[in-house]
């Protein structure tokens, strides 16, 4: 979202949320470790989860209890829950788990290397990362737990592609915080499957939420190869630029023959999503140019 709306949106739609629950204090921050520490407060009391670690510090968890005690926030039983998420992630030890916090750490660094702002953004916005194997999927995150992410990079991912997830996990947990700020979706007119679209990254019909999600994560992804790492020649994690362009361009088109279907009364997207989703268009045809 950094790349899409600028770093200070994101800290405004952070200090939004702290004033909602304590106006005073809000007006009294100063510094971004403060802002980083009500953040951390907020959670606790909108989520009643204690992140881990020291504010402004991503708290990366290996042991398996506290990693499997995370596990439960990712089960989505919801009606939204049109991947089977819930067993996407192995309730088993990982044998790299240190391996693996080893080289998300490396990436972290080096994403601060690119971007000063994206890594800060990172720093303040996600709290723990815990790893746990799976089967099917490298990464994950939910709105059940904002400010958490699920991790399952393979040893064989370079630091361009770690560098690739980390943008792509943070820019749902912006859209996250953006929607609990904002309101996104009428939530009756997303789970009903006439509405559903074409998504951005998995590239099959999905809830309009979660394809917007994809199109807002496919043009971050894009604007920081475009802006800062350069487009990869091969990569192990996402499809090369000119397939993620024409997916996103397909996911832009097929939302826009949904959002045509339901107008007025009946509209699916606030005029926040749509202000989201005009954005998307006009970057992806920059992108495209």
């Amino acid at each position: 979202m950094i790349l899409q709306f600028g770093f200070e949106s994101q800290i405004d739609n952070l200090m939004t949320l702290i004033g909602t629950t304590d106006l005073i204090k809000v007006k009294k921050i100063a510094t971004l470790k403060e802002v980083q520490t009500e953040y951390h407060a907020l959670i606790r009391k909108m989520k009643k989860r204690t992140p881990g670690g020291e504010t402004g510090t991503v708290n990366i968890i290996t042991d398996f209890e506290k990693a499997k005690a995370l596990r439960p926030l990712f089960v989505n039983d919801s009606l939204l829950d049109d991947k089977a998420q819930a067993d996407v992630i192995t309730e088993m030890r990982d044998d790299e788990a240190i391996e693996k916090k080893t080289l998300i750490l490396r990436a972290i660094r080096e994403l601060g290397l690119y971007s000063e702002e994206h890594k800060t953004l990172f720093d303040t916005l996600i709290t723990d990362i815990f790893i746990l194997p799976s089967e099917r999927a490298k990464a994950g995150s939910t709105s059940q737990a904002i400010g958490v992410i699920w991790a399952n990079p393979k040893m064989t991912y370079s630091l361009h592609d770690m560098v690739e997830i980390l943008v792509y996990e943070m820019t749902h947990h912006a859209m996250f915080v953006d929607e609990v700020r904002h309101v996104h979706y009428s939530y009756s007119a997303v789970t009903d499957k006439s509405t559903w679209a074409r998504s951005a990254i998995l590239n099959v019909l999905r809830p309009l939420d979660k394809v917007l999600h994809s199109a807002v994560v496919a043009t971050e992804v894009l604007l920081m190869r475009e802006n800062h790492i350069g487009h990869p020649v091969m990569s192990k994690v996402h499809p090369p630029t000119n397939i993620m362009l024409t997916q996103l361009k397909d996911a832009i088109a097929s939302t826009e023959k949904v959002l045509l279907r339901y107008k007025g009364s009946n509209k699916i997207f606030t005029d926040r999503a749509n202000e989201i989703f005009d954005n998307v268009q006009q970057q992806s045809k920059a992108l495209a140019a």
